[in-house]
């Protein structure tokens, strides 16, 4: 059955927003503008629209990323999804960014299983580990936030069935001095739109959506945001 859904990825620097209607992909990927005092993100939309001959009405359901991630993109992201499934009534989808970047490095060859590191504090990388099911899905295990000495492990594991592991642009050296002792081949993660499609069709095929109210986004380290706002609403004492 040809179904119409909306894929959103804001969840690292490059953006991407794709249209699939069945096995037709259309995509875009943008990185934000400093100095622009317009969002980005709605004249991509619309423009992808246009390229799709897609209207509003006509979305079957809306995925969106939810990280770990960016602090911005993840809010931007997961609010328009949330608005666009309770508008429209439609299902909204919840798509780990740990499976999305596994799919899109299997995308391009890569075989796993994968090990996801993103950069957190202090010389630590929220890390989850990805595999591949006997019927092609992606299973994300539970990431946690992990040092160096824990980081070891898990990196070894992966190493030892000739797996991936894939790092993001902040990624800290002593993190990638570990990597480099076990021999793990490493690459920085990126995201396939394709791929993206194609995890967000498998969701609605499997009954995987869940009520817009229900999407939060998922980060590598506390933001500085909520850090700041727990600090200042501590209980006195």
């Amino acid at each position: 059955m040809t179904r119409t859904i909306l894929a959103v990825d804001c969840s690292q620097r490059e953006a991407s927003i794709v249209l699939s209607r069945g096995p037709l992909v259309y995509a875009r990927s943008f990185e934000p503008l400093k100095d622009s005092t317009r969002e980005q993100f709605w004249d991509v939309l619309r423009e992808l629209c246009l390229e799709a001959c897609v209207e509003p009405w006509e979305l079957e359901a809306v995925a969106v990323a939810v990280g770990p991630g960016g602090f911005t993109g993840l809010r931007v992201s997961i609010a328009f999804a949330k608005a666009v499934a309770l508008a429209r009534e439609i299902p909204a989808l919840a798509l780990g960014s740990a499976s999305v970047f596994a799919a899109s490095d299997a995308a391009r060859g890569g075989r796993g299983p994968w090990l996801v590191a993103l950069a957190s504090k202090s010389g630590s990388a929220w890390c989850a580990r990805v595999t591949r099911g006997d019927d092609g899905s992606f299973v994300e295990e539970a990431g946690a936030v992990v040092d160096a000495a824990a980081f070891l492990p898990r990196v070894s594991s992966v190493t030892a069935l000739r797996g991936v592991v894939l790092t993001d642009e902040h990624f800290d050296p002593a993190l990638t001095l570990v990597a480099a002792q076990t021999q793990a081949m490493v690459r920085v993660l990126s995201v396939d739109p394709c791929a993206l499609a194609a995890l967000a069709q498998q969701a609605l095929s499997r009954g995987a959506e869940s009520h817009a109210s229900a999407l939060s986004p998922i980060y590598a380290r506390e933001p500085e945001a909520v850090t700041k706002w727990r600090e200042l609403h501590k209980p006195k004492s």
